[in-house]
């Protein structure tokens, strides 16, 4: 049996347990991460986004958790600046520029 209370603290505890600061990139690992998408792009290998998702309830965007997204890179929407990224279940993920933070080939 668990309190309401419990409930909300576990839940508090998880949710900051992910957080992390938004990260910063250097040159070399931006250069690093396009060279991986245009292989990726040429042979329509899998790739692995790691995806910085700021958290809605929390002051800032700097504070966020990273999450994975895999799949295809369909498309590069250059005026939009956005990825657009086919997984598995055939669904159409939309990734910001600015979100990825990793990118490696499967």
């Amino acid at each position: 049996m668990m309190l309401p209370e419990h409930v909300s603290l576990l839940r508090e505890l998880e949710s900051t347990h992910n957080r992390v600061k938004r990260p910063v990139l250097d040159m070399a690992q931006i250069e690093d991460m396009e060279r991986v998408i245009c292989e990726a792009m040429e042979f329509n290998s899998p790739v692995r986004f790691a995806v910085f998702k700021p958290l809605p309830f929390l002051n800032g965007a700097d504070t966020g958790e990273i999450i994975q997204i895999e799949g295809h890179i369909h498309y590069i929407n250059q005026i939009r600046k956005v990825f657009h990224v086919v997984d598995s279940k055939g669904d159409t993920n939309f990734i910001k520029f600015e979100a990825v933070f990793g990118v490696k080939m499967k």
